[in-house]
């Protein structure tokens, strides 16, 4: 793959990014930070699990010690972390039972497209893709947050860091 990809992938992750940060900011509003972030590692931990699942499946042990390499304690995992999960949520937006799955891209993404284009240059990509979702989030009052108008000088500084984001990718 291309630079160019790799960039636009770094971008997308930072979407995933703004949108993880709107889901954790409402539920910090709704619920509480601390439960919250409870949700998201939830999410997160059996997103992971259920990737270790569908890779065990494949045949691809994972590059863990005993009893982490094989695919068993994996389903346990998500079977555990499904049903906190599940408890943790309810009454809530269904939504947030996703949050820490953004998490997980953005961890993969840096660890397949960083050693490929550098670290600075899928940062910048995160922080563009992250911005322009933060913006837009906040323009639409995304999860029920107050609205906070995408004003000139907001573009402007996402202009800014697209600027500086192309900096790095272009400089010598």
């Amino acid at each position: 793959m291309t630079n160019s990809v790799y960039l636009s992938i770094a971008v997308l992750v930072g979407l995933g990014v703004a949108t993880q940060s709107a889901l954790l900011a409402a539920m910090g509003q709704n619920k509480g930070p601390y439960e919250g972030t409870w949700i998201n590692m939830l999410a997160a931990i059996g997103g992971l699990a259920v990737l270790f699942v569908v890779r065990g499946l494949a045949g691809e042990t994972p590059l863990l010690p005993a009893p982490l390499n094989g695919t068993l304690v994996f389903v346990l995992v998500v079977a555990l972390t499904g049903v906190a999960l599940a408890i943790s949520v309810h009454g809530m937006n269904p939504a947030y039972a996703v949050t820490g799955l953004f998490a997980v891209a953005y961890l993969l993404g840096i660890g397949y497209g960083a050693p490929k284009i550098g670290v600075a240059l899928f940062v910048a990509g995160v922080t563009v893709g992250q911005l322009a979702g933060a913006l837009a989030y906040d323009h639409v009052g995304a999860f029920g947050l107050a609205a906070r108008e995408a004003s000139f000088t907001r573009i402007a500084g996402l202009v800014f860091v697209l600027v500086g984001a192309l900096m790095v990718r272009f400089a010598p």
